[in-house]
């Protein structure tokens, strides 16, 4: 029997068959080759099932849904059937870069006390755009609980896990097709610490078929403020304060876009003010840094012409109408949250 893959790949996918091809491409070009791929087709009405089936692979297992279930279902559903040792969650239309695997794999070596490992990403579009996320200049475990709850979840593919952390949390949580990182996020953040990779560990492509529910922030809030009744009094208190330090966050954003930069700013240094720890992270330091300096210096399409760098289409994502489920062949990751 051939021998166990250590790390296996999970890439639910619903009628996106083009943008399938490239990441299933990307996972091929690894440096790293003890892998396995599950895909699982979530009842797709376009050829995926079929350009599936032809691939000739020995690492690839394919799975097709014959009614929709949700990519949490689907993801649950891979990891049921993972055998590695460590787990990663690939959206079916971003792309790794051939090093992330043996990233990934070196950190959690070196840090085996952690659950899982987070490495920086670049976001793109279809117009040239990018925009990389970066953490630090060296790998570090670190702490995630307070930046989850001031408001960073890692998006899906950037981030490896190990099998029995994902487990231990029952997987993914069913009850939830809109903020679901954000559930599993505050719950695998109470086993312990991460990694924190500075290399590129993912291409996070946005385009026209990913949306987003026009609560997103309330939802996003109310999922905190239900991960709070869990905690002590004391880790409650220092929870809250958070909490509130992320809605000065929210305040200076909406002034901000209001092009209200003084009332922008000001909001912004309360919430360094009431939590200079967001200042100290390398996770949300420029979550906050970034938007003071768009004060400053005039606002983003200044920085963008210094920079000489093209702004991403942002704007270009749907806002959907339907609080419910996703339309079809759509996803809504935890990215958008970094231009809300």
């Amino acid at each position: 029997m051939r021998d166990k893959p250590a790390i296996s790949i999970i890439i639910p996918t619903h009628n996106r068959r083009r943008l399938l091809q490239e990441t299933v491409a990307s996972v091929f070009a690894q440096t790293f080759r003890n892998w396995e791929l599950i895909v699982i087709d979530d009842a797709s009405s376009d050829d995926t099932w079929e350009w599936l089936r032809g691939l000739q692979n020995a690492q690839v297992r394919i799975f097709h849904f014959e009614e929709h279930r949700e990519r949490t279902q689907a993801r649950n559903f891979g990891l049921e059937a993972a055998r590695g040792e460590f787990v990663l969650f690939l959206d079916d239309d971003d792309l790794l870069p051939a090093s992330a695997l043996q990233m990934h794999w070196d950190a959690l070596s070196q840090y085996p006390e952690t659950f899982g490992s987070v490495g920086s990403f670049i976001m793109f579009d279809e117009n040239g755009g990018r925009q990389a996320v970066r953490y630090g200049r060296r790998r570090q475990a670190h702490d995630l609980w307070p930046d989850l709850l001031f408001g960073h979840i890692p998006v899906s593919g950037q981030s490896l896990f190990r099998t029995q952390a994902m487990t231990e949390i029952n997987g993914w949580d069913t009850d939830y097709n809109i903020c679901e990182d954000h559930v599993l996020w505050l719950k695998l953040s109470q086993l312990g610490r991460i990694v924190l990779l500075p290399d590129v560990v993912l291409h996070y492509r946005l385009h026209r078929g990913q949306w987003r529910p026009r609560k997103l922030w309330q939802l996003m809030t109310k999922i905190r403020k239900r991960a709070l009744k869990k905690l002590n009094a004391a880790q409650r208190m220092q929870a809250e304060k958070i909490l509130q330090a992320r809605e000065h966050f929210r305040s200076g954003e909406n002034h901000y876009a209001r092009g209200e930069t003084v009332k922008a700013l000001q909001a912004y240094c309360k919430t360094a003010w009431l939590l200079p720890g967001v200042l100290l992270s390398p996770v949300t330091r420029m979550m906050l840094v970034a938007p003071m300096l768009k004060c400053l210096l005039g606002g983003r399409p200044v920085i963008e012409r210094v920079l000489g760098r093209k702004p991403l289409e942002f704007s270009r994502l749907h806002v959907a109408e339907d609080e419910g489920k996703p339309q079809e062949g759509t996803t809504s990751s935890g990215l958008i949250h970094f231009s809300s």
